[in-house]
């Protein structure tokens, strides 16, 4: 009786929080009407947020519980902004998704009281980093003017376009032919409609619209902002890294990431970098990678030990060069001391065990494990490396 009860009071008090969070930003009523908000805005002297979400975004539900629980961002949204969200996967929200190519969640879409968008935010951001983004929306001269968009919502999108943004159940995606049919029937490649088609199917395009694309970058990017534009370069490139990766070359890597500096808006080094651990893990080329990796360790903004659990991880997963997995035990080893959180712990324990050190595995498993208990993250991947590591213990005797 007493759990029953205490399960109970548990509820009511997570319930009223959750509730009291939710309230602190008053979120418009989605029936409300597009032309009646920008009307309130107006009134206001306001800008409209639209906090665009959907029903499976797990990160949407972290900004909601976190972020927006915050009465810092709640009383600076509600003080210069008209808040509205939407679902984007049904209704007035895919229509939205489908004209603003809002493909990635959440995103918050800024516009002024006339409808005109002029920022974005991208993905989750915690209460100070968000506010900081808001206090940008607000700059006139960090917003965007995107001279291509144009104020009707739909200006005549193809159905097989609208469709893709719809739920899962009924989302359709078109065939390659399908796209490409459409563009070649486009006498303008750079209007509205063809470019958010190139945007949305930008994987499935031949090399006619990437040329097309890469020629016309800078009249693309005054149209449609740095954000669809360096999304699309980025999709190219990969695709071109693909292919260093695929021949094994290290010129054609070159090119990748010479194309890259010019494209994208990431800093050359950090792009330089990205690419070559990609493609020193992909071609095998692994005392190349743990070089870098190492570099990295040593200079004077060394990666957070995060960064560098996710490249351990890589090489338990994939590489067989006994030298280089002790070299990434040893990275876990210091990563541990900085953060010993389950994920960190885990990966330590399983570099451990490939390196044979089976005892010390023992003792890190279990300690990962308990890691996880304690920050109620799913260990039942470690539970199964500690089964291997008793066999292989039992083996030896």
């Amino acid at each position: 009786m007493k759990r029953t009860i205490a399960a109970i009071l548990f509820f009511i008090i997570a319930f009223s929080l959750a509730a009291t969070a939710g309230e602190l930003i008053p979120f418009r009523d989605t029936t409300t009407s597009w032309a009646a908000l920008q009307s309130i805005a107006a009134k206001e002297h306001k800008l409209i947020l639209i906090d665009a979400y959907t029903d499976w975004c797990s990160w949407c539900k972290v900004m909601d519980r976190e972020t927006f629980a915050d009465s810092a961002v709640a009383n600076f949204m509600n003080e210069k902004f008209v808040p509205v969200r939407y679902e984007m996967e049904t209704g007035f929200g895919a229509r939205m998704a489908a004209k603003y190519r809002v493909n990635g969640f959440p995103t918050f879409l800024i516009f002024t009281p006339d409808g005109k968008l002029v920022y974005r935010i991208l993905g989750f951001f915690p209460s100070k980093e968000y506010l900081e983004e808001l206090t940008k929306a607000l700059d006139p001269s960090k917003q965007e003017h995107l001279a291509g968009v144009s104020p009707v919502l739909d200006p005549g999108f193809p159905q097989f376009y609208t469709q893709s943004f719809l739920k899962k159940q009924v989302r359709k995606r078109p065939d390659t032919s399908v796209v490409l049919t459409f563009l070649a029937g486009q006498s303008d490649l750079s209007s509205e409609v063809a470019w958010s088609v190139m945007f949305r199917f930008s994987y499935l395009l031949d090399q006619p619209y990437k040329g097309f694309f890469f020629k016309n970058f800078d009249r693309l990017k005054d149209l449609y902002g740095t954000n669809d534009v360096g999304s699309v370069a980025s999709t190219f490139l990969n695709a071109d890294l693909n292919a260093a990766i695929k021949a094994g070359d290290p010129g054609m890597l070159e090119n990748v990431i010479t194309a890259s500096a010019r494209y994208l808006a990431e800093p050359a080094a950090e792009i330089r970098l990205a690419y070559t651990l990609r493609f020193d893990q992909e071609t095998q080329r692994w005392n190349a990678y743990a070089d870098l990796i190492d570099s990295m360790r040593t200079s004077s903004t060394p990666p957070d030990p995060n960064i560098i659990n996710s490249y351990s991880w890589a090489v338990y997963e994939h590489c067989p060069d006994k030298g280089v997995v002790a070299r990434a035990t040893a990275w876990m080893s210091d990563a541990i001391v900085k953060s010993p959180t389950y994920m960190l712990l885990d990966t330590y324990a399983a570099l451990l065990y490939k390196s044979g050190d089976l005892k010390k595995a023992k003792e890190y498993a279990v300690t990962a494990i308990d890691a996880g208990k304690k920050e109620k993250q799913d260990y039942h991947e470690t539970e199964e490396l500690l089964k291997k590591i008793n066999a292989a213990i039992e083996q030896k005797l």
